[in-house]
């Protein structure tokens, strides 16, 4: 298909009459600046040959003869044409802005119409504004821009998993919103997912690629695409080159460093000895104090203990790189984009980098003046080195920060010291030898024909492959691979195809818009994995699966379709009034015959007030529309949970047998997400300030939920719809331009939205006691079950915990599992981002600033490093600890109204109080922290070299930049950073042996010749 569309491009029809040539320059009639990528065009020439303008709004066109026509044009600026008799010197263009910027034609899904009369709650970012951010992933770029879209990147490694929801969870497991990316639906996940960390499926793609992003967030948005979207619809296209353009070509380097600050500050070896023999002490046990004289037993006194920092050696200051290549334009009836990336990114700490190469070639061609084809095409290969970085034992990052520091790195013979509950680090970073590769191919071809002026017919067809192959070997000197060595391997590979046929209609006249499309669709998912293991090697050699002692494998594979057909119409009235509906209905094989099939409608209002007569403020206002829109939107995420399985494997009486591995439940229907929406969008002074405000209500029944059996059914639980979650949230955005004129401008961008996720119905709660997570009905998904910590008794110094009930509904003077309450959960009350642009000649400085306020995060961190000596010889302690109640300062201690001292901690002590409690209780609110935070995202100060300087070069412009990001961070938090999250599912807000994220510097050149 390429070579073909390739054959178009270099035939196509160029012009080979002798011209003269034209210069100018194209500005902003108001402002004088240079309005770059207007596009000239000469009209009345065969090939309607033309060029756009460049960096500082110049141009040069060639005219085959004269007179000409010239059409200059430019997205938000009116159309100018000028006829041209005779070329006697530059051409100087003033372009004035469209104050009528909503009459313009827009295409966001299936659907054309003119952008003043949607009635949808979408936000759209052009790329250019998020180019800055030094991320691989356009998860990162996009944090904090849409409101109502909350992104957490839960560690600092590049590359892995962000926590995405869009207005608010509606499943108590995954509410990813789906992507699609120029028409293709992508899987949504990665096959990369090993060592207990899960990778981000769209860091595989280049975001130098990206054109536009819009994020359809309301049910009139969303409808469309039914069954797929009660989690919203982020819409991805790509560049594609433009028409009667010249052949461009970019490149764009960026380097830099980054490091990880503000670490654990743990307690030296002597500080460490004291604090566990104090514990003794307090338990009765001095006698037994392991910091003793070696003649007595011990291991010597506290004074005589190192000090071996762990932590230090596994961060480092990480180097990254990406360089992008890209050459696009077009002639007459071809336009193209090819573009190619290498990026490579180290993390802060040891063993974690990602690595991707990826090429992007789009192109597209009329074949005649009705009907035109092109293509999408993106291929994707990408390495992750990690290590399991907290899990237990195996932990890297573990083995650093909770290995005592007075254990010495190595034996008295040299060899690695393994002493404590965790692997060598040294040991780890010398002998680690495991990876993760990706493959990953995106396709999409589509025929448009033209069947009268308003009435147009499309065919796409899609592919989305996604491979992943994991490999890892366990040396003898890891606990992994003791006493011989270990191996594992493993391969996933996901399938979605997708084709659409659809029909779209667009008439308008001075007082009449109609749009209307209908469509066909047929998706088929299909995953394959295959996993090996093997122990026992004869030779440090050998490392593969195949040269172990004893291996182990299995395989897996499922498959499912859906069938949909949609359509949907727009009607707007003299630009004040407009009307949207929608419907589709999907059938899917992930349910029973009886409730395959799902309908999902949605309608929607808007009232332009402006082009009212009676409206008094025309002068003042450029935009003020309200809007309002209903529907119901799907969702599917029990597998094939209406099936009853089988599964081979098993052995009945020496012979060869099945075994059930599912009970089904052909009953099971559709999870349904109703949605309402209210908003209004307003623009003043000439588009110099955009408010956009928006209140949702989203309602999701029929949640599919496992359900406990009793074991004498043999199954451990079945599929059924048996719950209800709700979400309800205000969204804000505000842009303004507050100063523009030639020399210098300053623009703002400042976005606010809550969500309030609340379980309505729940037949049975969900409890992860290990992180103090919990879903009960009547309560938010992702709140915290935990003690309530008062503080230090001041006669004591024992912990104190509120006895608030007990078997009779009353206080009982214990402390049990009964007087665990709910605290909080992991949903900000409020989060956004302040971002400024100010230019003064050739120079820009971009600068935003990210913010979370008051949402909990669980240290459970804090409460290993924070356990008062409990945890003896088996894990470190944090200097923090070193401020415990005495009984020689009790009496310096400043009481609080609850009779209690918050200044300290308990005293070290390890057996339990009169009242059943412990003084380092994990699961206690002593652990629990407001995350509120204010991070200086993202800092560039970029330089566009002058013209007369680069055009000797044959640049066409230049730029170079330094960009700084998490240059700072506000917050009360204790752990290095509040931004974490170590869980899944109901466990959310969990800092659990998770790196920080760290300060990156990058500077960086972007050239177009």
């Amino acid at each position: 298909m390429i070579p073909l569309f390739l054959f178009f491009f270099i035939t196509g029809n160029f012009s080979v009459l002798s011209a003269q040539t034209l210069k100018g320059t194209v500005l902003d009639s108001e402002t004088d600046e240079p309005v770059i990528g207007a596009a000239i065009l000469v009209r009345g020439s065969a090939a309607n040959s033309g060029t756009v303008a460049d960096i500082d709004g110049g141009f040069t066109l060639e005219v085959t003869s004269l007179p000409a026509i010239i059409e200059i044009s430019y997205v938000g600026y009116k159309t100018q044409e000028i006829d041209i008799y005779e070329i006697s010197g530059p051409l100087t263009v003033l372009l004035t802005e469209n104050s009528n910027l909503l009459d313009e034609i827009v295409v966001i899904g299936y659907q054309q119409a003119k952008k003043g009369s949607l009635t949808s709650a979408i936000t759209s970012i052009d790329a250019a504004k998020i180019a800055n951010i030094p991320s691989a992933s356009i998860t990162e770029k996009i944090q904090g821009t849409v409101p109502g879209l909350f992104i957490s990147r839960n560690t600092g490694a590049p590359g892995a998993a962000s926590f995405i929801r869009l207005r608010g969870s509606t499943s108590l497991s995954g509410s990813e919103p789906l992507y699609i990316i120029d028409g293709v639906a992508t899987t949504g996940s990665s096959q990369q997912i090993s060592q207990s960390q899960a990778a981000d499926p769209l860091a595989e793609f280049n975001p130098e690629d990206i054109e536009t992003i819009s994020v359809l967030k309301d049910a009139s948005a969303t409808a469309a695409y039914g069954a797929r979207a009660a989690n919203g619809v982020i819409l991805i296209t790509t560049k594609r080159g433009a028409r009667n353009a010249k052949t461009r070509v970019r490149f764009k380097a960026e380097a830099g460093v980054s490091k990880s600050g503000n670490l654990w500050e743990l307690t030296t070896g002597p500080e460490h000895a004291r604090i566990v023999n104090e514990a003794y002490r307090n338990d009765g046990l001095w006698e037994q104090r392991p910091f003793r004289p070696v003649s007595e037993g011990g291991i010597g006194l506290p004074e005589e203990q190192g000090t071996y920092d762990r932590v230090s050696d596994v961060f480092r200051t990480a180097f990254q790189q990406t360089y992008n290549l890209s050459v696009s334009g077009g002639d007459a009836r071809t336009n193209f984009y090819i573009g190619g990336d290498y990026t490579f990114q180290e993390a802060t700490l040891k063993l974690e980098d990602f690595g991707r190469y990826g090429l992007r070639i789009n192109i597209d061609h009329s074949l005649t003046d009705r009907l035109k084809i092109g293509t999408s095409n993106a291929i994707s290969v990408n390495r992750r080195s990690n290590v399991k970085v907290g899990d237990g034992p195996a932990g890297f990052f573990q083995a650093s920060l909770h290995t005592p520091t007075f254990l010495p790195v190595y034996r008295e013979d040299g060899s690695f010291n393994a002493a404590g509950a965790f692997n060598n680090h040294i040991a780890i970073l010398e002998n680690w030898d495991g990876g993760s590769r990706g493959f990953r191919v995106t396709n999409n071809f589509y025929a448009r024909y033209d069947i009268l002026p308003s009435l147009s017919f499309k065919s796409s067809w899609s592919n989305d492959r996604n491979s992943g192959h994991d490999t890892y070997y366990y040396s003898p000197l890891l606990s992994q691979g003791y006493p011989d060595g270990a191996a594992e391997s493993a391969v996933g590979i996901s399938n979605r195809f997708t084709t659409e046929q659809t029909l779209n209609y667009l008439r308008s006249s001075d007082r009449h818009t109609v749009s209307a499309y209908a469509g066909w669709a047929y998706v088929k998912n299909t995953n394959e994995s295959v996993s090996v293991s093997g122990q026992g090697f004869s030779s440090d050699a050998f490392r593969k699966v195949a040269s172990t002692a004893t291996q182990t494998g299995s395989a897996s594979g499922s498959g499912s379709g859906l069938i949909s057909c949609f359509g949907g119409a727009n009607y707007s009235f003299a630009n004040r009034y407009s009307f949207d509906a929608t419907v589709r209905r999907d059938a899917s094989s992930q349910l029973g015959a009886d409730n395959r099939a799902g309908y999902f409608p949605s309608v929607g209002l808007s009232w332009n007030i402006l082009n009212e007569s009676f409206f008094p403020w025309k002068t003042v206002f450029s935009d003020l529309r309200l809007k309002g829109s209903y529907g119901i939107v799907g969702n599917i995420s029990g597998g094939n949970a209406h099936l009853g399985l089988w599964s081979g494997g098993s052995v009945y009486d020496g012979q060869p047998g099945l075994a059930p591995s599912q009970l089904g439940n052909p009953a099971l229907k559709w999870e349904s997400t109703r949605q309402w929406n209210v908003g209004v969008n307003a623009a003043l002074l000439k588009n110099r300030i955009e408010v956009e405000l928006n209140y949702y209500d989203k309602f999701t029944y029929d949640l599919l939920l496992g359900e406990t059996l009793p074991g004498k059914t043999g199954f451990s639980s079945v599929m059924r719809n048996s719950g209800e979650i709700s979400n309800r949230g205000y969204e804000f955005s505000l842009t303004s331009a507050n100063i523009k004129n030639r020399r210098y401008s300053w623009s703002t961008v400042l976005t606010a939205s809550r969500n309030i996720n609340r379980i309505v119905r729940l037949p049975v709660e969900q409890l992860n006691a290990s992180y103090g997570s919990i879903a009960r009905e009547g309560y938010s998904l992702h709140s915290f079950y935990l003690y309530d910590y008062l503080g230090v008794d001041p006669d004591t110094g024992d912990a104190v915990y509120d006895d608030w009930t007990g078997p009779d509904g009353k206080p009982d003077g214990s402390i049990t599992e009964a007087d665990k309450k709910i605290f909080g959960n992991a949903w900000p009350l409020v989060e956004g981002i302040f971002k400024n642009t100010l230019t003064y000649g050739n120079f820009v400085l971009d600068f935003s600033f990210y913010y979370k306020y008051r949402y909990q995060v669980f240290n459970y961190t804090r409460s290993f490093l924070e356990s008062g000596g409990t945890r003896t010889l088996s894990r470190t302690i944090q200097k923090s600890s070193m401020n415990y109640w005495t009984e020689e300062n009790k009496d310096t201690y400043r009481v609080n109204g609850n009779g209690v001292i918050t200044e300290v901690l308990p005293r070290p002590k390890s057996v339990k109080n009169p009242d059943g409690s412990t003084n380092y209780e994990q699961r206690s609110t002593r652990n629990l922290e407001d995350g509120s935070y204010i991070r200086l995202q993202n800092v560039t100060l970029s330089w566009t070299l002058p013209r007369a300087f680069i055009s000797r070069l044959k640049i066409q412009s230049a730029r170079i930049s330094v960009t700084g990001s998490n240059l700072l961070l506000l917050s009360k938090y204790t752990g290095p950073d509040p931004e974490v999250n170590s869980g899944s599912g109901i466990v959310q807000g969990l800092d659990f042996g998770t790196p920080p994220h760290p300060r990156t510097v990058l500077f960086g050149i972007d050239l177009t010749f």
